[in-house]
């Protein structure tokens, strides 16, 4: 993962951001963002804007589908890990992460044990590589099927689970602490800052809003 500033010879720039979310998430929400869009273009075909009302909800379903499904993500750059959840988004710069844990879901933990969960990443099974010829079996004498010890199997986290993320955040933290010892890069503020996700908390109002005026 390139984000160590020293290998480029230079200060960290915007180019080593990092952005994970799960390919499941996203492409739901992409399918209903579709079904929404879909349902808006034939109500607009049929009734034109004469049932102004019936357009709001699928504009509704469009802010609410992009608020839970699209937004949330984890994001690395030359600070710290940004997570972004439903309502709040949460800072921690590289000195402040302490513990990552991937058991569930992807949770960071600060020196002061205060502990920061992704709605967004997490946990999956770990890909198994694809088997090479007959997998270790055969046909033996009578048509009998004959095994041979197949060796040890090597799984690999999928890029956007738990674990994946989880590898990807200690391996930008070595990067990070090696660019600064080197001097290179600056230090990261050692804070972790939770804030509310102002973009998601507008959409989920506009969303309200929209209902609201759709059913009255």
């Amino acid at each position: 993962m390139p984000m160590n500033p020293a290998r480029r010879g230079a200060g960290p720039d915007e180019g080593a951001r990092r952005t994970y979310r799960q390919p499941t998430m996203l492409i739901t929400g992409l399918i209903l963002t579709l079904a929404c869009v879909v349902i808006l273009v034939m109500i607009l075909v049929s009734d034109g804007f004469g049932q102004a009302r019936e357009l709001l909800w699928p504009v509704a379903g469009l802010l609410v589908v992009w608020v839970v499904f699209i937004r949330p993500c984890v994001v690395l750059d030359q600070a710290g890990v940004r997570i972004k959840n439903l309502v709040r988004d949460v800072f921690i710069g590289w000195p402040a992460v302490s513990l990552v844990e991937q058991r569930w879901n992807l949770k960071i933990f600060t020196p002061n044990d205060e502990g920061y969960g992704s709605w967004a990443i997490a946990a999956q099974r770990p890909k198994r590589p694809p088997r090479s010829g007959m997998g270790g079996m055969g046909m033996g004498l009578g048509g009998a099927r004959a095994t041979s010890a197949e060796p040890s199997v090597d799984f690999t986290d999928r890029p956007a689970s738990s674990a994946g993320v989880a590898d990807a955040i200690r391996r930008a933290k070595d990067d990070y602490e090696v660019a600064v010892a080197k001097g290179v890069a600056d230090e990261a503020p050692a804070t972790a800052v939770v804030r509310p996700a102002i973009d998601a908390l507008v959409a989920l109002a506009a969303a309200l809003v929209c209902i609201l005026i759709a059913v009255v």
